[in-house]
């Protein structure tokens, strides 16, 4: 293959080393759906629905840099006929319940700005009180949130956010691609598409997200100012430039050369990303406040053309391209994707499907007229 296929394939190995396990999507849902009948028995009359959100929802959470991370489940606990109450009794109601559950208080946090917070061994929940902002949420139509944040002086004021929308816009900006992925998870698994969830597949802009979400952990790691680019502007700018690529190098190439494009900067200066869904919230609303998050924005997308885009293009031989990227993503992840692609080629060649490609030489396993076959390795030398 060349060095290009080769860098495509890479990445795409990365990116599932830096997924989670099947069996860890399972915990994270087996507990939310428990922890959603408790609140779901709440209070008599009011009815409660629970809804994943986040990165875990987009399918683009990936593992902590260290073990001793954890994950972040983010769910909405939405008071669904409970658009009169006030922000603090939202708050309180689902904070209550949890109490009242001697396992669930006792792994549950101090009251957090707007969530409460549930530790488990391996990952933390974070549960949004909510109701419907409009006094009734009906999907798809009617599904903007009325949530709290709790500020320093214990006064609690309204925010608003549409998690569901979020969601839905995000798959529209990959449906051609996600329609593919979903059709072939259905039918390797014998499901109905519609009953595949996003988190279940993994499209190029999926993959692209947590790729760049990981050299964004890597290059701030050590960095305690907390100006290191937020996941949900990485997400919203990569969603926006994104060309329904079916290969995961273009995908990155198209957008990490026209994210910049969708930051809107104003006559006087100031930088807004207008969250799609919700014209008057400004992701870079932090920006404005503090300009030099804008600047190790604009900091760390030149480190990741560099890192990521030029720098492997340049270098010779798969080994090099590897070493080349280790400090992008980290060491033992890029040696598992390096020896797992060096396995697969093993295989292939093993079993007849490997081909040296006679127009630009390297390996593929794509078979033509051109390509040859390279033959298995006996080690017996000649006769």
């Amino acid at each position: 293959m060349d060095r290009k296929e080769y860098i495509n394939e890479l990445y795409n190995q990365i990116a599932e080393e830096l997924s989670i396990s099947q069996t860890m999507i399972e915990k994270a849902i087996s507990s939310y759906e428990a922890v959603g009948k408790w609140l779901g028995e709440c209070e008599p009359g009011l009815d409660v629905k629970i809804m994943s959100q986040g990165s875990f929802n987009l399918g683009t959470i990936i593992k902590p840099l260290s073990d001793k991370d954890d994950y972040d489940i983010d769910l909405v606990c939405l008071l669904a006929n409970g658009a009169e109450l006030q922000a603090k009794e939202i708050k309180q109601i689902v904070g209550e319940r949890l109490k009242e559950n001697k396992r669930y208080k006792a792994m549950l946090d101090k009251e957090g700005k707007r969530c409460w917070t549930i530790q488990y061994d391996e990952f933390h929940m974070d549960i949004l009180p909510s109701v419907p902002k409009g006094g009734t949420f009906v999907e798809p139509q009617m599904t903007e949130i009325r949530l709290t944040h709790k500020k320093a002086d214990d006064f609690y004021e309204d925010r608003f956010s549409n998690p569901y929308q979020y969601r839905e816009w995000f798959q529209d900006r990959m449906k051609t691609v996600l329609l593919e992925a979903k059709s072939q998870y259905a039918a390797r698994n014998r499901v109905e598409i519609s009953t595949v969830p996003i988190y279940r597949v993994k499209t190029p802009l999926q993959k692209a997200i947590q790729l760049l979400k990981r050299h964004r952990d890597i290059m701030f790691e050590n960095d305690q100012s907390g100006d290191a680019p937020i996941s949900i502007i990485i997400t919203t700018l990569a969603a926006k430039a994104y060309g329904n690529e079916s290969n995961l190098y273009d995908a990155l190439y198209n957008v990490v050369n026209h994210m910049m494009e969708y930051v809107e900067i104003g006559g006087d200066g100031r930088y807004r990303i207008e969250n799609p869904v919700m014209s008057e919230e400004n992701f870079a609303d932090k920006w404005n406040e503090k300009p030099h998050k804008a600047e190790c924005f604009k900091r760390w997308l030149a480190a990741v053309k560099n890192d990521i885009l030029n720098c492997p293009m340049a270098l010779v031989g798969t080994e090099e391209i590897s070493k080349g990227v280790k400090n992008s993503f980290g060491e033992g992840i890029t040696n598992r994707a390096y020896n797992k692609i060096a396995e697969n080629n093993k295989q292939s060649r093993n079993n007849g499907t490997l081909y040296i490609d006679g127009l630009q030489g390297g390996l593929t396993t794509k078979a033509s007229c051109g390509n040859r076959p390279v033959m298995e390795h006996t080690f017996y030398g000649k006769d």
